[in-house]
């Protein structure tokens, strides 16, 4: 995991990311120091599970991604299985192309995630 994190964070424009359990419990972080894990772990954790939520009651399926955006940079979390990775972005990062290079590591943790707990 932490390697993932580190490969996330040589991108440009990438500020942290942190891999966490879907209730909010870091398992990996890289914030580069300007933001403490547990405090985003608890934002991930209350938006995702919130978004879930609302859109299992409008039927929308499975939240795939969810952005948040600040005068501090993006927040990107990305729900894997059971896991949650949260990607923290420069404010003015072309979002799309950071969304393709979040793309690969989230495969890989998935992959990882799977491994850890066969059905």
């Amino acid at each position: 995991m932490k390697r993932i994190i580190q490969s996330l964070k040589e991108r440009v424009g990438v500020k942290g990311a942190l891999i966490m359990t879907g209730d909010g419990v870091v398992a990996a972080s890289d914030l580069g120091g300007s933001l403490d894990a547990d405090s985003v772990a608890a934002l991930a954790s209350a938006s995702v599970l919130r978004a879930m939520k609302s859109a299992t009651e409008l039927g929308l399926g499975r939240i795939r991604r969810l952005t948040l955006t600040a005068a501090f940079g993006r927040f990107v979390f990305v729900p894997l299985d059971e896991l949650v990775l949260v990607v923290v972005t420069e404010p003015q990062l072309d979002l799309d192309l950071t969304l393709l290079e979040i793309a690969g590591p989230a495969r890989q943790m998935i992959a990882m995630s799977r491994l850890d707990h066969p059905m």
